[in-house]
């Protein structure tokens, strides 16, 4: 990490959060990894759409009274007048709001971190790629998984040629929990991501496969091309769809499979990946995600461990521990953070930042995930249809 840079800046980044109280499912995880290293700090917050939620979530992160607000709206208007305001919004709403809010910060200066899926359709998509780039902001989606270290190694990996042309792409994120796999009797009782009303009965592909879409995508720099989906629900008197299978066509000859799903029973977690090359092959699982294999072909399989400066740089940069003492989840989310911290202190310094921008998530990520969900949606709807999923210009 890069701390001759945070002591240049001469203090923390300061963010405001919308959304992520008490009443959230990902605001614990952002709050530990926005803090992990100290590069960032949260200030100001509009924490939930619920005012007695919002103030006592604020009040519980230590935030000024002053600034605990429980509208956006006012957050912003209030923040842009301060002398010290925000460097960046925190959006960690349902994704239906996700567009009006990053809008509205962007248009006033202010960077923006993002959760996924980007936004509700393509239409707000493209508009926010033309927002960030018109007002010149930073803007990180926290496709977080994208942050653990041997990801980024499979990436560096995969460049290096290590397992050759890329054949073939596998990536799974099936999960069965009793949360997931069972809808409440009470339809007032379901998480929102389970109504139709919020992003569609396909909310699936936003909420889980988002993730699978963009993992295939960073690892091995290829992009879909076209894809040919089944989307189905299982769960007793659930609105929207619980599993995906897509077969995907990729840039360079590469065929691809996704598996996204919420009731397969007996999964924990269920997020991993499989590349094959022309020479061998990448395994990666996040229930395991200190560890990369790597198998070639006629040779024994080598595992790839974090914390060793054999590594990738881009695996090590951000390493806080020596090789067997895990990291995990948490972590990989804050190097998210550190990246677009360090990219914010850069430039408000006048010095070069892109460096820090290189591999995180954008903007123009989110769209090439929004172009891919349209097109499974389409394709479903098709009976299976092949669908373009072009990536974007």
């Amino acid at each position: 990490m890069d701390r001759a840079l945070i002591r240049s800046f001469g203090r923390r980044v300061r963010l405001g959060m919308v959304g992520g109280g008490s009443d959230s499912i990902i605001g614990g995880t952002h709050l530990l990894a926005l803090r992990a290293d100290g590069y960032c700090e949260l200030v100001a917050g509009a924490m939930s759409v619920q005012p007695e939620i919002a103030l006592s979530s604020a009040q519980s992160q230590m935030i000024d009274r002053e600034r605990a607000y429980t509208d956006w709206r006012v957050m912003l208007e209030r923040e842009a007048e301060r002398s010290d305001r925000i460097d960046a919004v925190v959006i960690a709403t349902p994704p239906q709001l996700h567009f009006p809010i990053a809008k509205a910060f962007l248009e006033c200066g202010i960077d923006v971190i993002c959760e996924k899926p980007m936004t509700r359709d393509l239409a707000e998509a493209q508009e926010l790629v033309h927002l960030v780039r018109d007002n010149n902001r930073i803007f990180c989606l926290t496709h977080c998984y994208s942050g653990f270290p041997m990801t980024r190694h499979a990436r560096a990996l995969i460049k290096q040629g290590a397992i050759g042309r890329v054949r073939m792409i596998d990536v799974i994120f099936a999960v069965g929990d009793p949360g997931t796999s069972v809808d409440p009797e009470n339809p007032e009782d379901r998480h929102w991501r389970f109504r139709a009303t919020s992003i569609g009965k396909a909310s699936i592909l936003g909420e889980v496969n988002s993730h699978a879409y963009h993992m295939a995508g960073f690892v091995t720099e290829l992009k879909g091309q076209r894809v040919s989906a089944h989307l189905a629900t299982f769960a007793k008197n659930r609105e929207v769809f619980d599993n995906l299978y897509a077969t995907v066509e990729f840039s360079d000859g590469a065929a691809g499979r996704f598996w996204s799903s919420y009731v397969a029973a007996g999964n924990d977690q269920g997020f991993s990946f499989v590349i094959i090359g022309e020479t061998g092959q990448l395994r990666w699982s996040e229930e395991d995600p200190e560890y990369l294999w790597f198998k070639p072909i006629g040779g024994p399989a080598i595992r790839h461990s974090r914390g060793y400066d054999s590594n990738d740089p881009s695996a090590t940069r951000h390493d806080r521990f020596r090789a067997g003492y895990a990291e995990g989840y948490g972590l990989a989310f804050a190097n998210l953070y550190v990246d677009f911290a360090q990219a914010v202190m850069a430039r408000q310094l006048g010095r070069p930042y892109r460096e820090y921008l290189a591999i995180l998530p954008s903007v123009e990520d989110g769209l090439s995930g929004m172009k891919f969900i349209e097109a499974a949606t389409l394709s479903h709807e098709q009976g299976g249809r092949w669908v373009d999923c072009a990536p974007p210009n």
